[in-house]
């Protein structure tokens, strides 16, 4: 399976003749990430008075992979990236949103050949062309250290459980260390590794004499 969001991800709306890509829906991230390596074609917003219907995309951005297939990811609430920038699977392109003609945040995407003829986006990706709440290939869902901490896969405030060992990730996707109040209750979680039995930024328990279970 391939993905536009790390972790779960929501169909609204699938593929039909009259509505040209999917409606997704990220649930564990709200980030948009290229499901190709290639170029950045546009990166852009055209205003309604244009006249253009693609005012309708709102803010939106086109890649193109090495055979010239392109992939259109709209109504963004932000853009990361700009016309000429190289991707690869998995790069952010921007951040999903509700401009153009949109009722709702999510990011419409849209499969089209080289020839510019569209095609069936939910066969690209993998999935049933319906709609149903789906999670990607557990490959793009990896630890990455950043500046602020790790993140895992783009998870936001919110518990996950990796290789048996729980984990909770704020609202900026860091893994918290050391004393944490989450919803009302205090957790410990370990500031550093320790003789390979306790990962960083692992929930701690112990047992009712204090060693790590």
């Amino acid at each position: 399976m391939k993905t536009i969001f790390r972790g779960k991800f929501k169909v609204s709306q699938p593929y039909t003749a009259g509505h040209g890509g999917l409606d997704i829906v990220g649930i564990d991230s709200h980030d948009i990430i290229s499901p190709v390596s290639g170029t950045v074609m546009s990166s852009t917003i055209i205003p309604k008075s244009s006249g253009n219907i693609t005012w309708e995309w709102g803010n939106y951005v086109r890649v193109d992979d090495i055979s010239g297939n392109r992939y259109f990811f709209c109504h963004m609430d932000s853009r990361a990236v700009k016309v000429g920038d190289k991707v690869q699977v998995g790069t952010k392109l921007g951040v999903m949103g509700n401009t153009g003609l949109s009722f709702g945040v999510h990011c419409h995407f849209e499969t089209r050949t080289k020839g510019n003829i569209r095609t069936n986006p939910a066969a690209f990706l993998g999935i049933p062309n319906q709609c149903g709440t789906y999670t990607p290939d557990e490959e793009l869902l990896k630890w990455v250290k950043t500046a602020k901490g790790w993140t895992y896969g783009g998870i936001k405030n919110a518990w996950k459980k990796i290789d048996d060992r729980w984990y909770w990730f704020d609202r900026n996707g860091i893994a918290v260390t050391g004393l944490q109040l989450i919803n009302g209750k205090t957790y410990a979680f370990a500031d550093k590794a320790f003789h390979g039995v306790v990962k960083e930024c692992q929930l701690i328990m112990t047992d009712q004499n204090g060693a790590i279970i």
